[in-house]
């Protein structure tokens, strides 16, 4: 008797810290798998117990408002059965939420655009992410749209308002078959304040997954990090001054956003540059453009944080300075730049999620992180969100 009353009271406990738990948030870059090597990323790599939901990207959508598959041989089971074997991974954690991220930065934005000032268009997108979702088991839809009002069509300037009443239609059709809706949103005030309608758009959205990254890149002419998360004494004017999570988190906080519905989202990866000077090698140095790629993302001014943590582990001549105002690191090897997050920068991030008792965070892309403990754990970045975050 006092076996089962404990056996009992045990599984009441786990399925409370399980409901119970905030949301980790993961996104899985499903062309990860085209990777060479050891960067080879497939659907089962994925730990189902790190994240609470898991995020397939990407699925297009047309000019008729239809959701479309963008690689049918890896999607579906006529290849290799991504979409199956994705979802299959709640069969081995029944907490687990699947969403389809449609949209994305290769997806036309007029395409969005169009759609969104469209009533019968909207109408018909919504009709098609909810059954594009039952067809194949999705849990909800995620909305990429990058970024509303951001492009040069005719309806550009009637985006802010039409993105509301497109959330509103989505939201409408997915809740009737308890599908959730979520939306990647960019953090920055420069681009939120020109694509959203924040205090619109919260109530037809589950959650936000908040994009706080990408503040500084090789489309500058000067050394800056990917994701800082306070301004910082190399920042030379207001408008760099505004290039960090806080001041991203203080903006939505302002323009009506719940706390309770804003998801952090932390980058795997980091941005490079090459130095003008290589001498001259901090934060704000002059650079002449993107860094070299990695050896297996092969992406110039863009690297894995398993790629960085393997030239730091692995190779001499790489030096990581902590940057201890605006809690972030970065490496340098002679004319060689990145800026990236790493352990303790997540660790730092998480706290300042849990002080602002936000909903959540948000991993893009967790096959960036070091998946095969290459240098230590596997999933470093990942496990460090889920060691922190209350």
């Amino acid at each position: 008797m006092v076996r089962a009353f404990l056996f009992c009271f045990a599984l009441l406990v786990a399925f409370y810290n399980v409901e119970s738990r905030k949301p980790v948030v993961c996104y899985y870059a499903s062309w990860s798998t085209y990777r060479p090597g050891r960067g080879q990323f497939n659907v089962e790599n994925i730990d189902p117990f790190l994240c609470t939901h898991l995020i397939y990207a990407f699925f297009g959508v047309n000019d008729s408002g239809a959701v479309t598959i963008l690689d049918p041989w890896l999607d579906l089971d006529s290849g290799r059965g991504n979409v199956r074997l994705f979802n299959q991974l709640r069969n081995q954690n029944p907490y687990l939420k699947t969403l389809a991220a449609i949209g994305g930065a290769t997806v036309d934005r007029v395409i969005f655009s169009q759609i969104a000032a469209s009533a019968s268009l909207r109408s018909t997108f919504a009709r098609n992410a909810r059954d594009f979702c039952l067809a194949h088991g999705f849990d909800g839809v995620d909305l990429g749209w990058e970024f509303p009002a951001m492009h040069d069509g005719d309806t550009a300037p009637y985006d802010k308002r039409n993105f509301v009443l497109m959330l509103s239609e989505l939201a409408l059709a997915l809740r009737s078959h308890g599908l959730l809706l979520t939306a990647a949103l960019a953090a920055s005030e420069t681009i939120a304040s020109i694509s959203y309608d924040i205090a619109g758009i919260v109530p037809h959205l589950d959650f936000i997954n908040l994009m706080a990254y990408d503040y500084n890149g090789a489309w500058s002419n000067f050394t800056g990090h990917n994701a800082p998360l306070f301004a910082g004494p190399s920042d030379q004017n207001d408008f760099q001054r505004t290039l960090n999570v806080q001041h991203s988190i203080n903006y939505w906080l302002s323009q009506g956003a719940p706390a309770s519905k804003l998801v952090l989202g932390v980058p795997a990866y980091g941005r490079t540059f090459t130095l003008a000077n290589s001498a001259v090698n901090g934060l704000r140095a002059p650079a002449e453009g993107p860094g070299l790629p990695g050896p297996y993302t092969g992406q110039y001014g863009y690297i894995a944080y398993h790629e960085v943590c393997g030239h730091l582990s692995s190779t001499t001549g790489w030096y990581r300075v902590w940057e201890p105002i605006q809690k972030i690191p970065y490496t340098f090897s002679n004319n060689q730049w990145i800026g990236y997050d790493d352990r303790q920068s997540i660790w730092e991030k998480c706290n300042y999620a849990n002080s602002q008792q936000l909903a959540g965070m948000m991993m893009w892309s967790i096959d960036m992180d070091d998946f095969r403990g290459n240098c230590g754990t596997s999933f470093t970045l990942l496990k460090t969100v889920n060691e922190c975050l209350v």
